[in-house]
């Protein structure tokens, strides 16, 4: 997947994560990687999509064990998609 893909995933990547966590950190993520989206800074783009990616991995067992989060399959869909996107541009360079 390359980043082009993210800019059209972007709102779907920001609604599943804005929705389960109030995390400062996290929201100013989702600020930043859409602000530099806009300006195409690739870079950093990948650390912050890198960031996402290990809050997900240290996260993903308590949203997928949480009873009130019933929209688990987006946060699965939206942890592979984030991985994805980090392992192409490894990859590309």
């Amino acid at each position: 997947m390359d980043i082009d893909l993210l800019e059209i995933e972007l709102n779907g990547i920001s609604g599943t994560i804005t929705n389960y966590t109030r995390n400062p950190y996290i929201i100013g993520y989702i600020d930043a990687l859409k602000r530099f989206m806009h300006e195409h800074n690739e870079k950093m783009i990948m650390v912050i999509v890198g960031k996402l990616v290990d809050w997900y991995k240290s996260s993903i067992d308590e949203i997928l064990n949480n009873d009130y989060i019933s929209n688990k399959q987006d946060h699965l869909s939206t942890k592979k998609l984030l991985e994805s996107i980090l392992s192409y541009q490894k990859i590309k360079q």
